[in-house]
């Protein structure tokens, strides 16, 4: 499996590899368009099926988890049996510029995912153009989300999360987003009882600039698909095969019937919303000098030399909206803690007692 980080080329050689095994197409010949700084951008085709679903990740540059799970996707062998079905469409990396500097906007620092109407960037308009000639019968949007989502009262952290987008200001419940939903439905039931947290439901407020929101304004069922996070999973490994494994389950669902359309719209909502409540490293009943106090980490992501560091820093003293942490160090119950807390000007903050520490992998 591809690292967390990866540079382009990287990628590129990699994924010329898969290709290699899958059906011995050249890369090269896979090239759609080009990305601001005249990256190419790739498209594979595969399945002869009457249904087609098209596939795209990575539109923020710093989401590579659900890229990765569509590689473990084309290397397995049950691949096959799924084609036969399916057209499939995938755009593996749609913001290659992003991906290289670990960026979620693009080369013009520009969100593609704000992008649906304006269409201002050359990565926004190759994907409409897609979307335009392959008339999809369904959309997956794929993304990964960052570690601070949990449940409502932050006791469980959010390690997938799905969203059947609203189509119209009314969220209206059409057919194509109610068949959105059951592809979700289909894959909480199967994979509900194997994360590390729960699966999640990300709120339906509707914005005709988001790509997915669009789309289903187009009457094409689309789902978001989001690689969360999970106690030490900093490599986001355990979520690339989950979201593997969601993408098997999803592709299977588009032909398997649902229930009363009430029964899926239920279903739907049983799934739980999400909320902003968890950081990193949550050190409570630190004593100041001001008094006890609760300290909220976040490590901040940065390349360098080809590497992802996480660089751990202080982003706030007794914030109410944190619930809880993917580490809690609670003080009155730690005692290898030698007092050597220290916080920088930039806000990094370092323990060698309590291993807060900047790392990589």
């Amino acid at each position: 499996m591809l690292p967390r980080y990866y540079s382009y080329s990287q990628f590129e050689n990699y994924f010329q590899k898969l290709l290699n095994a899958l059906d011995g197409s050249r890369l090269k010949d896979l090239d759609i368009g080009k990305s601001v700084l005249k990256r190419s951008i790739y498209g594979l085709k595969i399945g002869s099926g009457k249904v087609k679903v098209l596939v795209w990740s990575q539109m923020h540059g710093n989401e590579s988890s659900t890229t990765r799970a569509i590689c473990e996707l084309l290397k397995r062998s049950d691949l096959d049996r799924i084609l036969e079905n399916i057209e499939l469409y995938i755009i593996p990396i749609l913001n290659p510029d992003g991906a290289e500097k670990w960026t979620r906007v693009n080369a013009n620092n520009v969100d593609l995912n704000r992008d649906a109407v304006l269409l201002s960037q050359p990565e926004s308009i190759l994907l409409r153009k897609v979307f335009d000639q392959f008339q999809p019968h369904y959309c997956f949007n794929l993304h990964g989300q960052r570690s601070i989502y949990g449940s409502k009262n932050g006791s469980i952290p959010a390690q997938l999360s799905f969203l059947a987008p609203a189509g119209d200001e009314n969220k209206t419940l059409s057919v194509a987003r109610i068949k959105a939903m059951h592809v979700i439905n289909s894959i909480n039931t199967d994979l509900n009882h194997h994360v590390n947290g729960i699966i999640g439901r990300y709120n339906d407020d509707f914005n005709i600039n988001c790509v997915g929101d669009f789309m289903m304004s187009s009457s094409v069922p689309t789902v978001l698909f989001e690689a969360g996070h999970s106690g030490d999973d900093y490599s986001r490994d355990e979520v690339s095969m989950l979201v593997y494994k969601a993408l098997q389950i999803a592709l299977k669902s588009v032909f398997t019937s649902h229930l009363l359309d009430v029964a899926v719209v239920n279903a739907y909502k049983s799934i739980p919303e999400m909320s902003k409540a968890y950081v990193d490293i949550w050190i409570k009943n630190y004593k100041s000098s001001t008094g006890l106090q609760h300290l909220s980490i976040q490590y901040h992501e940065q390349i360098k030399d080809g590497e992802l560091y996480f660089i751990p820093i202080l982003i706030g003293v007794n914030r109410e909206d944190v619930l809880n942490g993917h580490r809690v160090i609670d003080m009155s119950d730690d005692h290898s803690f030698k007092n050597d807390l220290i916080v920088e000007g930039n806000f990094e903050i370092h323990s060698e007692s309590l291993n807060i520490k900047i790392f990589t992998n």
